[in-house]
């Protein structure tokens, strides 16, 4: 009896663990008055082959992900950057139209980011977000911006 105990209990803390690290929510119905005034310009990509193993290597080293991972990492950065290239002249003209078609793409990448990396790296990859100056400069922009 002692045994099954111990097994659901740790079976229900491996579960609540896992819950508590959630993708952050983003509304794709409708762009917010609050999130255009907020937009940041996304960066250009150039070659998407050197963006994503620029973002796969500085994800790499700061997160201290091992070998295996970067593959995996490298697929999922690859195919994001390459749905969102044809975007980013979206961003200039339509800010709305560009959030509304980025927010969901964001979403489906932070999916595969989360079970690629796990719940903590994954927490660790969204305080790693540019924000004020070195948005423009910074490679990490292309999967937050």
């Amino acid at each position: 009896m002692k045994k099954t105990f111990v097994v659901f209990l740790l079976t229900a803390f491996c579960f609540v663990s896992q819950a508590q690290i959630s993708i952050p929510k983003i509304d794709t119905k409708s762009v917010s008055s609050a999130a255009l005034k907020d937009f940041v310009k996304p960066p250009a990509i150039g070659d998407i082959g050197k963006t994503a193993g620029s973002i796969v290597d500085m994800l790499g080293s700061k997160l201290s992900l091992p070998a295996s991972v970067k593959p995996q990492l490298l697929d999922a950065v690859s195919g994001f950057l390459t749905s969102k290239k044809p975007l980013t002249a979206l961003a200039e003209t339509n800010p709305a139209g560009y959030l509304a078609k980025f927010n969901p793409l964001q979403q489906g990448l932070f999916g595969k980011l989360k079970g690629i990396l796990g719940a903590d790296a994954f927490t660790k990859m969204l305080g790693l977000k540019p924000s004020g100056s070195n948005v423009a400069g910074n490679v990490l922009s292309n999967l937050f911006y």
